[in-house]
């Protein structure tokens, strides 16, 4: 007896199904759910539109900015964060963590002091002005600056940021260019 092999789709079974839209249905709304509940709690991509992070991040760069990070670990000295100060409303910046919770910070001469020891800072271009400080960090409390320090605003301006105001980290490994 000749068998014939049956094909892995096969239209003929699918015109009768009455279940059809609802599986479609089923997918699309999983699907979607997934996407926004990843983009808004894991990862997502960002171009970076201003200068006060040059020369690490150029205008124009796009980003991966992992967002999950900051609910396991804390944030380090010298990480790139994307944050959101409740001062300045809804709008992110992306700055380099300086001062960590705990931490007197003091900007004098151009340099930055953490508890009186000058912090070495090879990424910056310029100096830091104006003098400012002493900021003095609370229990959840960071000091962010950017690199471009003449270009950029930042605690100096807005004061210190709370860790629920950091967004995401960015790691300059994950920088895709498409210019």
């Amino acid at each position: 007896m000749l068998r014939r092999r049956r094909a892995w789709f096969d239209w003929r079974f699918v015109k009768g199904e009455s279940r059809r839209a609802y599986r479609l249905a089923f997918l699309l709304f999983w699907s979607l759910l997934l996407y926004f509940f990843c983009q808004r709690y894991v990862v997502t991509m960002g171009i970076v539109t201003d200068r006060s992070m040059l020369p690490a991040l150029a205008p124009g760069n796009y980003v991966l900015v992992n967002k999950y990070i900051y609910h396991v670990s804390r944030p380090k000295r010298g990480d790139i964060a994307v944050i959101r100060p409740r001062v300045q409303g809804s709008e992110e910046y992306v700055k380099r963590v300086i001062g960590l919770p705990g931490e007197t910070v003091l900007i004098r001469s151009g340099h930055v002091y953490i508890d009186g020891r000058r912090l070495v800072e090879p990424y910056v271009l310029s100096p830091t002005l104006p003098d400012a400080g002493p900021y003095r960090l609370g229990k959840e409390q960071y000091f962010v600056l950017g690199d471009n320090r003449p270009e950029s605003d930042d605690s100096r301006f807005f004061g210190p940021v709370e860790l629920k105001d950091l967004e995401g980290k960015i790691s300059p490994r994950e920088l895709f260019r498409f210019q």
